[in-house]
């Protein structure tokens, strides 16, 4: 297949005629082979605003292209060009498909014979038809890489008239360059060497008719008078001097490697276009500079009056005096010494000289409104561009335009332009790590860059392993006066020295911190807090996440180099207010303790579950802190509301240091009891992870601890925690025994919901090892149960086992019924991965059912839910049941790869059923692809888990697809031995 794209979009195939077709195809064009996001190409196809309907019209787009582009092709399948993933849609293109590649290759091909340079160039010049994507219109993405490759093309016809003047092929050069300067009078590079070809070939007057038509062009497109290369050509032609007096051009050299900020340059064009001030704010290091200088330069040619600048602060940070600054600009503007030496008229001088000029003036590292007020120029046609660390708010009428951490790919080709896009695609995981530390910050990113090139040798990895260590990284991030920790600290010294306590009290934290944290520690109300979180992040020293508020990674690292006494009692204070707040959210009292902010009680009172859902990672830095400041009550009491807030499955790093915080902290007071607890806990942890002998080591020692105790409740409780472990290791007989007695005790002390948990796990365990009617006996007993004491959440949880039991022995009504209300519990609750789970079980329902749509529809919403709250392993739980439907609706392929997700998952936890689950799957899903010795393989290794397991029935279903597969097999005896263990 053939692809065009310099002149009229092109293929080898008919494209369609409509306009969203071909504007999508040019976007993947620009990015062949990467994958193009879904939101980046929403902003393409409707760069003036997308509708509602966007992601659905890019889909449909999508599919026709695909009929378009590889017909009679799924999605899925092999040999489909445009390919659909996670991060968007990438289209593929083979070498020599696409002529703007064959176009670059030949630039690049480097020959030493000038002759063949010249062919090289001249053959790529004859690859365009036209303009770049002549008739696509699209979004900033396409736009950009048209100018791309527009100033390639320019690039490379330069070039090739170089070398034919370098040859003295004047005549050619006329030609070529003839209908270029025409259409462009205002290219001096091209009038330059036109005019040089001109007089080469005896045409002089022709040449200095070319010189005056683009001096002509270039004052009235821009009002600038042409330059150095131009005068000189002149000068060799006529003979004579061509002066060229023209107003100041004082811009600084643009970074010749900028790449990216298309947004904000697109904001500030349009902002330089009125005379309000136009004001870029960032972190220090964001590159404010360098975007201002960039955009600055894109815009001069509409100042043809002169573009001044300005630095605004000295090198150690002392604000430059408004009067020196307004000197040197009215002195570059032609003011005599005499108006100068009036130090008090130079104001009104100044709004004089500026009142009908065009002028573009640059203030750079401003340091408040009043000293950028009093340099503005007075005329409509003068535009003001200002850099600073804050929004300057005070400044009427200005515009200001944030700058934000590089995006992931503008970082990424920042640092491929300065280190090398060959290096970076040597080691792109080790890219992506490096990228982390710098967190977007421009300033990084190229300190960085700076460092890869200047060891072409070194790996990316060993730059990545000193920036891991926060010790290192600030010595890690200098190269000559380039340096993260000057540019913080700069920003850091003009701020107050309370306003550095308060970001070093925050930083304790090392997470994120509500407002209401940042009143405990100020021991101030909640509005005013917020004013002043407010004012460190317009000063961009604290950045608002949603609701919180986060200390910048390399602001923290410099507050941990310049170490100062930590005001306890704020961090204490706040601690209490944690606790306080999450007792409130528990429907508990604190005593001893203040009462909780009003402001905040009225929020946990409106929403006490969605309260504790967003504080939950607050609460559990604040027992950190807690932790390693000594405060050992405080610590465990912190450690048991944050865990009881949180719910189960509690995932992630923080579930499991928060436990073992709270465990120290009830070792540490010797409290047996409140040692059990954690213990118990911790193990549950260790369950959710996938860790079994981890969590069986932590439930024997709570067993233990709540024997001694004589605490049957506790005793009964661990026991059906252990029986998990136990069936889940292939000892189902140890866990009936350990559920039983957990039965007996809970009885015992009448605790009615811990028996209604664990009839429902004798359930299930009685429905693995084989009886059935024991299973809806116990499942039956367990609702009763919970019903009797009221236990919403534990019928439910018992209705989804039973449910699942019936749906496998035919009796998907009641499974149905049982299953609809147990979503309606889990809903009601907010218990996301109970959530997930039910509908789980509602995908399998409807698979099994024949309803296959309805049966993935749930079964995508419970993977997405797993997802988000990061249970990977009952992700793959939900990945086999997407197999299944997978299977039934005919995608083999489809549901090889979810088996093959979910047995990779299952193997590294060591989840044996859940392993012998989805090689029972895999094995039929090869059998009926026609692979049946590898399908013989798959199921004798399933029956073998399940054997091992001791679950009959499931070794059962495992033979009689062996059996299937191999006709007159000796396993039929062993069926006919599993058969007699099942009792229905």
């Amino acid at each position: 297949m053939r692809f065009q794209v310099l002149g009229p979009l092109a293929a080898s195939v008919p494209l369609p005629s409509a306009a969203q077709p071909r504007r999508l195809l040019a976007v993947l064009l620009t990015r062949a082979g990467r994958f193009v996001g879904r939101d980046t190409l929403v902003d393409e196809l409707w760069p003036d605003g997308a509708p509602p309907s966007a992601a659905a019209v890019v889909q449909v787009t999508v599919s026709k292209l695909r009929k378009t582009l590889s017909p009679g092709l799924g999605a899925a399948e092999a040999g489909q060009r445009l390919r659909s993933g996670p991060r968007g849609y990438a289209l593929a293109v083979e070498p020599g498909e696409l002529d703007s590649d064959e176009f670059l290759a030949l630039l690049a091909s480097g020959a030493d014979d000038r002759a063949q340079r010249r062919r090289a160039l001249e053959r790529a010049l004859a690859c365009w038809r036209g303009d770049a994507f002549a008739d696509v219109a699209g979004g900033p993405l396409l736009e950009a890489h048209k100018l791309w490759l527009e100033d390639r093309r320019s690039a490379a016809l330069l070039q090739l008239v170089e070398l034919e003047l370098a040859d003295g092929d004047g005549r050619s050069v006329v030609e070529r360059l003839d209908p270029v300067v025409a259409a462009r009078p205002a290219d001096e590079r091209f009038a330059a060497r036109l005019a040089a070809a001109l007089g080469a070939v005896g045409r002089r007057e022709s040449a200095l008719e070319v010189l005056r038509r683009t001096r002509r062009a270039l004052w009235d497109e821009a009002g600038v008078w042409p330059g150095a290369d131009l005068v000189a050509v002149y000068r060799r032609i006529a003979g004579t001097e061509w002066t060229t007096p023209g107003p100041p051009a004082e811009l600084p050299p643009a970074v010749p490697d900028f790449t990216g900020r298309a947004a904000e340059l697109a904001d500030v064009a349009r902002a330089l276009r009125g005379p309000a001030p136009v004001v870029l704010h960032g972190a220090a290091g964001a590159g404010k500079s360098a975007l201002a200088v960039q955009a600055a330069w894109r815009a001069r040619r509409r100042f043809p009056d002169g573009q001044l600048t300005a630095a605004l602060r000295a090198p150690d940070g002392t604000p430059a005096e408004p009067a020196a600054v307004l000197t040197g600009f009215l002195r570059r503007l032609g003011a005599t010494p005499a108006e100068l030496a009036d130090r008090a008229g130079l104001a009104g001088l100044w709004r004089s000289c500026t009142a009908d000029r065009r002028l573009l003036v640059l203030f750079e590292d401003a340091a408040s409104e009043a000293q950028v007020r009093a340099l503005l120029p007075s005329g409509p046609g003068c535009a003001t561009l200002v850099t600073t660390r804050r929004e300057l708010p005070g400044l009427c009428g200005a515009r200001a335009i944030a700058v934000p951490p590089l995006s992931t790919e503008d970082a990424w080709t920042l640092l491929a332009a300065i280190a090398g896009e060959a290096r970076l695609r040597a080691e792109p995981e080790a890219v992506q790590r490096l990228l982390e530390h710098c967190g977007g910050l421009a300033l990084a990113v190229r300190i960085a860059g700076v460092k890869l090139a200047a060891r072409p040798n070194q790996c990316v990895g060993d730059l990545v392993a000193r920036l891991a260590d926060d010790r290192r990284r600030l010595d890690e991030l200098t190269a000559g006066d380039l340096g993260v920790r000057a540019a913080v600290t700069s920003a850091l010294r003009e701020r107050p020295a309370a306003d550095v306590a308060l970001l070093r009290l925050l930083a304790a934290f090392g997470a994120t911190v509500p407002d209401w944290c940042a009143a405990a520690l100020l021991d101030r109300p909640l509005g005013e807090a917020r004013d002043r979180l407010d004012d460190l992040a317009a000063a961009h020293l604290l950045d608002p996440v949603g609701p919180r508020w986060a200390v910048p990674p390399f602001v923290r690292l410099v507050l941990a180099e310049t170490p100062a006494e930590t005001d306890e009692a704020a961090l204490r204070r706040a601690c209490e207010a944690a606790l306080v707040h999450a007792e409130h959210a528990r429907g508990r009292p604190a005593p001893g303790l203040p009462e909780p902010d009003p402001a905040v009680s009225r929020r946990i009172t409106a929403d006490p579950a969605g309260w504790a859902a967003a504080e939950t990672a607050h609460l559990a830095a604040t027992a950190r802190l807690a932790g390693a400041h000594g405060w050992h009550e405080l610590t465990e009491r912190l450690a048991d509301a944050c865990t009881a807030l949180a719910g189960t499955p509690w995932l992630g790093h923080a579930a499991r240091a928060v436990s073992v915080l709270g465990l120290a902290a009830a070792r540490r007071r010797g409290d047996p009891r409140a040692e059990a607890e954690k213990l118990h806990h911790l193990g549950a942890v260790h369950w959710q992870h996938g860790h079994r002998q981890r969590a069986e080591n932590c439930f024997v020692l709570a067993e233990h601890r709540y024997r001694a105790l004589a605490d049957a409740r506790g005793t009964g409780a661990v026991l059906a925690a252990l029986a998990d472990v136990h069936l889940d290791g292939g000892d189902p007989r140890a866990a009936e025994a350990e559920l039983r007695e957990a039965m007996g005790l809970l009885r015992a002390c009448g605790d009615h919901r811990g028996q209604a948990a664990a009839a429902a796990q004798l359930g299930s365990l009685a429905e693995d090892v084989g009886d059935v009617r024991r299973a809806v006996e116990s499942f039956e007993v367990s609702m009763l149960l919970a019903r009797h004491c009221d236990d919403s959440r534990g019928h439910d949880h018992a209705a989804k086992r039973y449910a699942d039991v019936l749906r496998r022995h035919g009796d998907r009504d009641q499974a149905a019924d049982l299953l609809t209300g147990a979503l309606g519990g889990a809903v009601r609750t907010r218990e996301r991965h109970w959530e997930a789970h039910v509908l789980r079980s509602l995908g399998d329902l409807h698979t099994e059912a024949g309803e296959v749509a309805d049966g993935e529809r749930f079964l995508a919403r419970s993977l997405a839910l797993f997802e988000q709250i990061g249970h990977r392993h009952a992700a793959a739980y939900t990945h086999r049941s997407l197999a299944e439907a997978r299977h039934r609706a005919g995608d083999s392929a489809g549901a090889r790869r979810h088996l093959r997700l979910a047995l990779a998952v299952f193997q590294e936890l060591g989840d044996r059923r859940g392993a012998g689950y989805a090689l029972l799957s895999l094995g039929r899903t090869q059998a009926e692809a026609g692979d049946s010795g590898e399908a013989e393989r798959v199921l004798r290794t399933s029956a073998g888990l399940f054997r091992d397991l001791g679950f009959p029935l499931w070794e059962l279903r495992a033979l009689r697809e062996l059996d299937a597969v191999t006709s007159g097999s000796p396993d039929r005896d062993r069926t006919r031995e599993v058969l007699t263990k099942i009792r229905t």
